[in-house]
C-alpha cells in the first residue's frame, strides 16, 4: 500500500475551528478601564441607587447644606448625643414641641424667666409704749399680680428695725381659702406686752405676675 499525504486546512478552517472553541467552551474576556476614569460625568442621572452605596460610604461632607430635610429622618433616627451644642435654635422648634416632661429638674432658674416680681409693704397702727395690743394687717399685690409669699414682724413706730419683742402669732395669703389662684395678698397678726417705746406691725408680700 503505497504512502498518502494528509493535506493541511486552511487559514479559514483554522479560525473557523477556534472560534467554535471558543464559543462552546463560554469563555469571557473582562473589561478593565484605566483608574479614576469613571467620574460623575460619566454616569447617568439617578445611575447609583442607595443598595449601590456601602455603609458609611456618604460621609457629612459629601452632603451640601440643606441636602437633608425632615422628611428624609427615620423617627428616632437622631439621637441627643448626635446633636452639637448650639445645633438645635429656636426657630427650629415647633410651637407647643418642648413641655414640661422635655425638661430636666432645675433646667430652667429663676434669671430664664421673664416674670416681674414685686414686694408690697404695709404697716399696721402705732402700739402705744407701755400698753399692750393685737394688730393684724396686711398687703395687696398690684393689679395683674398674684402672692407667691410673705412675712412680717413688730418694728419701730417710725422704721423697718426690728423692736426684738412682741408675738407674730400668725402669716398667711388671702384670701385664706386654699386651692385657688385667687390669692393676692399677705396678712400677718400677733400681739405684744407692754414696752417702753412705740412700735407697729409690718407685712411685706411677694407677687408675682399672672
Amino acid at each position: 500500500m503505497s504512502g498518502r499525504s494528509v493535506p493541511l486546512p486552511s487559514p479559514a478552517m483554522a479560525v473557523a475551528v477556534c472560534a467554535l472553541f471558543v464559543a462552546l467552551g463560554g469563555a469571557s474576556y473582562a473589561l478593565t478601564l484605566p483608574r479614576d476614569s469613571v467620574g460623575p460625568r460619566q454616569l447617568r442621572a439617578r445611575a447609583v441607587t442607595s443598595t449601590k452605596l456601602g455603609t458609611g460610604a456618604v460621609t457629612v461632607r459629601a452632603l451640601r447644606d440643606g441636602a437633608v430635610s425632615g422628611r428624609k429622618i427615620a423617627s428616632g433616627s437622631v439621637r441627643a448625643s448626635d446633636l452639637g451644642g448650639g445645633s438645635v435654635r429656636t426657630a427650629a422648634l415647633a410651637n407647643g414641641a418642648v413641655t414640661a416632661a422635655k425638661l430636666a429638674p432645675d433646667s430652667v432658674t429663676a434669671a430664664q424667666l421673664s416674670l416681674p416680681i414685686a414686694s408690697v409693704q404695709a404697716f399696721s397702727p402705732v402700739l402705744p409704749a407701755n400698753e399692750p395690743g393685737f394688730r393684724l394687717i396686711g398687703a395687696t399685690c398690684p393689679p395683674g399680680q398674684r402672692v407667691v409669699g410673705g412675712g412680717g414682724g413688730w418694728v419701730t413706730a417710725s422704721s423697718v428695725d426690728a423692736v426684738g419683742f412682741g408675738v407674730v402669732a400668725g402669716s398667711r395669703p388671702t384670701p385664706p381659702t386654699v386651692g385657688t389662684d385667687s390669692q393676692n395678698g399677705w396678712e400677718v397678726y400677733g400681739t405684744d406686752a407692754p414696752h417702753p417705746m412705740d412700735r407697729r406691725l409690718m407685712v411685706t408680700a411677694i407677687c408675682i405676675a399672672t
